[in-house]
């Protein structure tokens, strides 16, 4: 299970044992019962829409039926997207790349690291900016990581929130967009974890998901050949820092149907946003 999983799912039991969800779920039902009303309403000054009445009933009946277990609902949801991306990242026994590159960091620095940073303190200028790759990378990556599993639960304790909100609006005319930008949120929202899922069973396919395979290889896909060590491993962690902050935008193109067109503008609109507030 990966960390932001189970920050989630703590996220989750939380909102649970307060009284927000009750409340919502009240005032959810009144929402699809006005809602329900006014489609009653339009059918009648439509001159007796029975097509329309009965299509509205149906929604009333399975919106009511969602909301008495939405909580079930939902989590069962996302216990579907969380076991596909644990399938996809252990596939390749790779696991959570995160958690073995910082384990592998904590051990770099051990036997060695804390001579380099006291170079950096002696070495002046030159060594400044040497060793300011590593630094960034020591820092940014467990920065990034923590940024994307705090927004990963903040954009699910939304969704989980206003659900119901958003959902008794499916039956009213003219409203039901509303409905369905929901779901379509809720899939990107879900996706997020299978494209990190993605990137650890990539890194681990080219035997770049460990500190071990980086230094064994000499070089970071192909480049940084000959780099000094804490070096490559900086570069790499900013490389792998990156890939993790524009997972929400992948996320979102691909489930609006812009996959083609995500890995371009990405590159050319995303990162140069991030490396110009890291510079």
């Amino acid at each position: 299970m990966f960390y932001y999983e189970e920050f989630f799912r703590t996220a989750l039991a939380g909102i649970d044992r307060s009284d927000i969800m009750p409340a919502t779920i009240q005032i959810a039902q009144v929402i699809l019962l006005i809602s329900f009303l006014v489609a009653v309403y339009q059918s009648y000054i439509r001159g007796g829409d029975v097509r329309m009445l009965a299509i509205a009933g149906v929604k009333y009946v399975a919106l009511g039926l969602v909301l008495s277990v939405y909580a079930t609902a939902f989590r069962d949801v996302n216990g579907m997207f969380n076991a596909f991306s644990d399938f996809i990242a252990n596939s390749t026994t790779g696991g959570d790349v995160y958690q073995a590159w910082m384990a592998d960091l904590s051990t770099a620095y051990n036997q060695g690291g804390r001579e380099r940073f006291f170079d950096l303190i002696m070495g002046g200028v030159s060594a400044i900016i040497g060793l300011l790759p590593m630094l960034v990378g020591y820092i940014l990556y467990p920065l990034t990581y923590v940024a994307f599993c705090f927004f990963y639960s903040f954009y699910g304790a939304i969704l989980y929130v206003l659900g119901p909100l958003v959902i008794a609006f499916l039956p009213a005319f003219g409203l039901g967009a509303m409905a369905r930008i929901y779901v379509i949120n809720v899939f990107a929202f879900h996706f997020w974890g299978v494209i990190y899922a993605v990137f650890c069973a990539l890194m681990a396919a080219v035997n770049l998901s460990t500190v071990r395979d980086v230094l064994n290889a000499g070089s970071f896909l192909g480049g940084f050949v000959g780099l000094e060590q804490s070096l490559l491993l900086g570069v790499a962690s900013i490389f792998y820092s990156l890939s993790i902050a524009v997972i929400p935008f992948i996320a979102n193109r691909i489930v609006h149907g812009e996959a083609f067109s995500t890995g371009a503008n990405t590159v050319m609109n995303k990162i140069p946003v991030v490396v110009g507030l890291l510079s």
